[in-house]
């Protein structure tokens, strides 16, 4: 049965050329033809045939044989002198044994009686299209493992299954190998080399590396080994599955020892002092990842809602990064003015405090000032929301009210960070205090009074930030829950209506 809308999904961007002496079905041919390629030529017999497939170069043909000029057996052996790869179907009102010879001699596709059966011609033309999208991927495969092995400087190596099967030379002058048969017989497993080092990748207790590379091949790992000349290298490993061929891995080495990352790693002052930073050392591992065409993912609150999507490095100029996102974490960047990013390649997140353009057309975000953070918006367990400004909040300490001013920075179901204008006298970590609030679910008020213990006291430059761990009364932590969830609701309509407007 022809499985139509398959054909014309798979034929829609196809040339194909029909050559017949007899004009009815010439014409009746090229109108049903056209409902499915984009162009068909039409030729009335064999010398126009060829001329028109010398201008056009149609992946499939379809020719009856006996033809003035030029017949369907010669027009073919021309065409094979051209391509050997056209599809070309005969047909033959004629039973006749030599004309069925003569079409496999010249490699027909198909052959076809007339008069051709429409469902079994649709089958045939779907088929040869199969095998012409098929030979394209198969090229597109050659083409990719010839441009690695023979225009990249990193060292390749691709592996089957778990086994290494071949290698491009700047791979076995590292380990100083005449051939992948002689890597093999000095090495045995790749990964015993692989150097311990923090957030590389290296065999260890529940970690086999290549398991590691398989599972998440589309990371960037680092990986620390030595040369033949026991010289340490620093690499940026990346892991490429190629398409259709099931468990076969191409490897990519690119040696970025002169970049002097490691420091980025070894740091452990790194976050306990910013201006300690080397931030020319920041900018070249994001020139690595870009140059290994790693994908970053960007993270934003709006409100405390969490918006992240991922993105692309597309140019580094001086201290400028250019990142390539989507619509939606463009806006969420817009209102907040800065973002983090995270990635595998890099030892902690890193924030951009200076965005310097967003450009909504191109999908692009300029930004600068890169520093890496403690704060990690993988490792966040609750949700944090900004409440509705009309909310209302008392602070009670001793039994005393707050006289300042006060208001709710942020709240989950369990804790709230209260903004006040000034420190009360005695109120310390661990302080016992009451907590009124009035917040708005569905526009109804929802009053909650509960004993909260301060867990952090943070002095900004004209305000304190207070954060409070709640103890609630029966029934408390539902109706603060249902709360966060109608918030969370709220915010993202909210987010939504940023979107349109």
């Amino acid at each position: 049965m022809a499985d139509v809308k398959g054909f014309q999904a798979d034929a829609k961007e196809l040339e194909i050329l029909y050559v017949e002496d007899n004009d009815a079905l010439r014409v009746n041919a090229a109108k049903l033809l056209g409902k499915f390629f984009k162009d068909v030529h039409t030729a009335s017999d064999g010398a126009e045939g060829f001329a028109l497939f010398r201008t056009f170069r149609p992946r499939i043909v379809i020719t009856d044989i006996k033809m003035p000029n030029l017949t369907g057996t010669e027009l073919s052996r021309k065409i094979r002198r051209l391509d050997s790869k056209t599809k070309i179907i005969f047909m033959s009102a004629f039973d006749e044994k030599e004309y069925l010879y003569e079409a496999i001699e010249v490699g027909a596709f198909r052959y076809l009686k007339k008069p051709v059966n429409l469902n079994n011609l649709i089958d045939i033309l779907h088929l040869a299209v199969k095998e012409i999208k098929h030979e394209a991927d198969e090229e597109i495969f050659r083409e990719q493992v010839q441009n690695i092995f023979n225009y990249q400087s990193a060292m390749i190596v691709m592996y089957r299954e778990s086994e290494p099967i071949l290698a491009n030379q700047s791979f076995l002058d590292f380990f100083a190998a005449e051939s992948m048969v002689d890597f093999c017989d000095k090495v045995h497993d790749l990964g015993l080399l692989f150097l311990e080092h923090d957030g590389f990748l290296y065999d260890r207790e529940g970690v086999e590396w290549f398991s590691e590379i398989t599972i998440y091949s589309e990371k960037l790992f680092h990986v620390k080994m030595k040369d033949a000349e026991d010289t340490v290298r620093h690499f940026l490993l990346k892991v490429q599955k190629i398409p259709h061929q099931e468990g076969v891995l191409m490897l990519s080495f690119d040696d970025v020892t002169e970049l002097n990352l490691l420091k980025l790693f070894d740091a452990k002052q790194l976050l306990a002092d910013v201006a300690e930073q080397d931030t020319t050392a920041i900018y070249k591992l994001l020139h690595a990842i870009q140059r290994n065409a790693g994908s970053v993912n960007l993270y934003n609150y709006y409100k405390g809602l969490s918006i992240t999507h991922p993105a692309v490095i597309s140019e580094i100029k001086e201290e400028t990064v250019v990142f390539k996102t989507n619509f939606m974490q463009q806006k969420a960047i817009q209102y907040e003015q800065k973002m983090l990013i995270v990635s595998d390649a890099l030892p902690y997140t890193l924030e951009s405090s200076g965005i310097v353009k967003i450009s909504f057309e191109s999908q692009a975000v300029h930004a600068k000032k890169m520093r890496f953070v403690k704060t990690s918006p993988i490792v966040r367990k609750t949700i944090r929301l900004v409440p509705e400004e009309e909310h209302t909040v008392s602070l009670f300490l001793k039994n005393s009210k707050y006289p300042g001013d006060v208001r709710i920075e942020d709240i989950s179901v369990d804790s709230v960070r209260l903004s006040l204008s000034a420190l009360p006298a005695g109120l310390e970590v661990e302080s016992e205090v009451i907590i009124d609030m009035v917040l708005m679910a569905d526009r109804k008020p929802l009053i909650i009074n509960t004993a909260a213990t301060l867990l952090k006291k943070i002095e900004n430059k004209y305000d304190f930030s207070l954060v409070f761990m709640f103890h609630y009364k029966t029934g408390q932590k539902t109706e603060m829950i249902q709360y966060i969830s109608k918030r969370q609701m709220a915010i993202i309509r909210e987010f939504k209506g940023l979107q349109n407007g």
